[in-house]
């Protein structure tokens, strides 16, 4: 008997569908993406093995002036501040000499380095002498640029030797350039003793005792550096310290012997500018018991050296304390320094 069932197995087939037209379109799009993609795969690939080929083909250029790239140097910046000179082989040099070697101190500050170059006993105490003065005066040239003294007061009673009244700011040229005692100590009464002590040890100068004259040669140099830089102080009234200080006529009225003010150590200087202020105590017969100078040193500017060098401007502190040596011996420092200095920088 014929078995009419459909196996188990076996699915009937399905009859084809027949496309429609949106899926016509697509399958077209598919298969024109694809072979635009593949021809621009082989134009990348192509374009990239022409470029390698001709790459390998071009021999390598050896360098030459014309394909190196060259800069010109331009001048070198000059200079603003010289080359430190160390004095302190000139220093020792000196020291050696001096049967009183032990009672002299000096110290030399080299300004626009910002550095001692040379230095003996620095920092022990001696007598000052009239360099005391250079504490009052700074403390009173501050009073009068702030206002707080008319420099035309009247100080002392009687005039000058020109005629002219002893006014305040007369009195604080006359301490420095003559080294007129009357002057400073009025100024100093005028501070008041006391006071002018304690303004100087707040400000670190621990060392210096002005009632007493004594002082070292390091606070000695830390209140020229006070004076150099001057920032309280007007430069109307620093130009008058420095005529005060260069400018120093010896004087022989009232005395026994010149009072040569200029006679120790600016004496040993041919080169250089000294600003000083001296501090003696003699008994007028050539015997010093007590001779001390604190000076500025300016060495000037030299366009062309015999080297055909420019050499610029030097400024020092000098600052020497001694006991029981003649002016003399400063005169021989001053030259030994000097010549340090132009041998150095080959003047």
């Amino acid at each position: 008997m014929q078995d009419n069932t459909i196996n188990q197995f076996e699915q009937p087939m399905k009859t084809p569908k027949n496309p429609t037209e949106k899926e016509k379109i697509f399958d077209a799009k598919k298969i024109f993406s694809t072979v635009a993609l593949v021809i621009l795969g082989v134009i990348i690939i192509a374009t990239a093995i022409v470029v390698a080929l001709k790459l390998l083909e071009k021999p390598s250029e050896a360098p030459t002036d014309d394909n190196i790239s060259t800069v010109t140097p331009g001048p070198e910046p000059e200079p603003t501040v010289p080359e430190k000179i160390d004095l302190q082989l000139a220093l020792n040099q000196w020291v050696t000499t001096q049967p009183h070697a032990a009672n002299s101190g000096v110290l030399i500050y080299d300004i626009d380095n910002d550095e001692i170059v040379a230095r003996h006993n620095e920092d022990t105490k001696f007598r000052i002498e009239s360099i005391y003065k250079m504490f009052v005066a700074y403390e009173g040239y501050y009073r009068v640029d702030h206002g707080q003294w008319d420099g035309n007061t009247r100080a002392l009673n009687w005039n000058d030797f020109k005629g002219s009244p002893y006014t305040i700011s007369l009195c604080l040229d006359y301490m420095i350039r003559y080294s007129y005692s009357s002057c400073a100590e009025n100024i100093w009464q005028r501070i008041g003793q006391a006071n002018l002590q304690t303004i100087y040890n707040e400000k670190g100068y621990k060392n210096t005792s002005i009632a007493g004259i004594t002082s070292t040669p390091a606070d000695l140099t830390k209140l020229y550096q006070q004076y150099w830089n001057h920032s309280d102080l007007s430069e109307e009234s620093w130009k008058k310290i420095k005529d005060s200080m260069l400018n120093q006529v010896p004087a022989t009225k009232d005395t026994t012997y010149a009072r040569n003010w200029r006679q120790g150590l600016p004496s040993g200087f041919s080169t250089a500018i000294v600003y000083d202020k001296v501090g003696w105590y003699g008994d007028g017969n050539g015997n010093w018991y007590y001779y001390d100078d604190a000076a500025f040193l300016v060495f000037p500017e030299v366009e062309k050296n015999k080297d055909g060098e420019k050499k610029l401007e030097r400024h020092y502190i000098m600052i020497v304390l001694t006991k029981n040596t003649s002016p003399k011996e400063l005169v021989k420092l001053g030259r030994k320094i000097e010549e340090a200095v132009k041998t150095a920088d080959n003047y």
